[in-house]
């Protein structure tokens, strides 16, 4: 909803997500707890299966380190507006209600989630203040809000035919 101002936990700095996390519009899931050490080191990306009942809107991947007491730190997010999920050179609309790919790079990172530690990625639609609300018509952008704002009603696929997936990078030799 580009009228509902749901403030996100904004970079430059290390910040608890976790009441953002728990918006009802934003899609958490988060492993079990870790029983040995993992590095991720190298570029994220992610492969969504989404639809949409509007014909533009964003979609923001996170990547969080969830402390044993609760905190869940961002390391990493990156947000992909629909029309240019083919590049930027050219806009392209999505078809209301039609499963349709979203690819795109999250960012880079090194980390090592320690033992005891979970790893949650997040999956939403609204990253103001720190990224300007989507009007989600197609239409252009300007500095206020549209009046013909439309509320998307977006679904993150997960199933065998569309199965949305972050491909994390897990270097080949394991921490010891």
């Amino acid at each position: 909803n580009p009228n509902k101002m749901t403030t996100t936990v904004a970079f430059p700095g290390a910040a608890d997500a976790q009441k953002f996390e728990s918006e009802p519009e934003v899609r958490t899931f988060t492993t079990e707890v870790l029983t040995e050490p993992m590095e991720w080191t190298g570029q994220i990306q992610a492969d969504l299966w989404v639809t949409s009942s509007a014909r533009d809107t964003d979609f923001i991947v996170r990547v969080s380190d969830v402390y044993p007491d609760g905190r869940s730190i961002i390391l990493v997010d990156y947000v992909r507006r629909a029309r240019y999920r083919e590049g930027f050179e050219k806009e392209v609309p999505m078809e209301p209600g039609e499963v349709t790919n979203v690819a795109f790079d999250v960012g880079w990172i090194s980390q090592v989630f320690n033992r005891g530690h979970r790893i949650r990625v997040t999956v939403c639609s609204t990253g103001v203040l720190f990224y300007e609300p989507n009007p989600n018509t197609g239409g252009p952008f300007g500095f206020d809000m549209p009046a013909d704002a439309v509320v998307a009603e977006n679904t993150v696929e997960h199933n065998r035919t569309h199965a949305s997936r972050i491909v994390a990078p897990i270097p080949r030799i394991p921490l010891k």
